[in-house]
């Protein structure tokens, strides 16, 4: 069993020069300042749904979480360019690529927002089918109810 006094703290692991540990640091806080530095030369609309990427050959990757937002800001990207090219950070800048990234969090609130409304639709169709009098067209709203609640039989598509 080791002795307690052996133990290093996370500090002295973070510090300790040539270490992997103080690499990832580094580009941590490199990328950090890149993306304060890319957020404020965006304009207000897009400052806030951005996400800055990596830098490699030239290529400055940025995160998008529409296609629209892409289009938009293809029409910024020389202007951003030309201001990022006196920036030390962004030394060697040649062209910036668009990725769409949706983020999670509105991509998980719209999923249980359209759940919410097919519930809610589903049992409006199945109210009005139980009013109806013809067995088939009931028959047939029910249905419809089911598949907008996904709620099938495993044998109805």
């Amino acid at each position: 069993m080791r002795d307690p006094g052996q133990l290093k703290s996370l500090r002295t692991l973070l510090n300790r020069s040539g270490s992997h540990l103080q690499t990832l640091q580094l580009e941590v806080s490199i990328h950090a300042k890149r993306a304060r530095t890319i957020e404020n030369l965006l304009p207000e609309d897009l400052r806030h749904k951005i996400a800055a990427g990596n830098l490699q050959s030239g290529l400055l990757t940025l995160y998008m979480p529409t296609a629209s937002l892409v289009a938009k800001l293809r029409f910024e990207e020389n202007t951003l360019i030309e201001k990022l090219q006196n920036d030390p950070l962004f030394r060697g800048i040649r062209r910036i690529q668009c990725r769409v990234r949706p983020r999670k969090s509105e991509s998980s609130q719209n999923a249980k927002m359209s759940n919410r409304m097919s519930a809610k639709a589903a049992s409006f169709i199945q109210e009005f089918s139980e009013s109806l009098t013809d067995g088939e067209f009931k028959r047939q709203f029910q249905r419809l109810a089911a598949r907008v609640s996904d709620n099938l039989p495993p044998d109805q598509t």
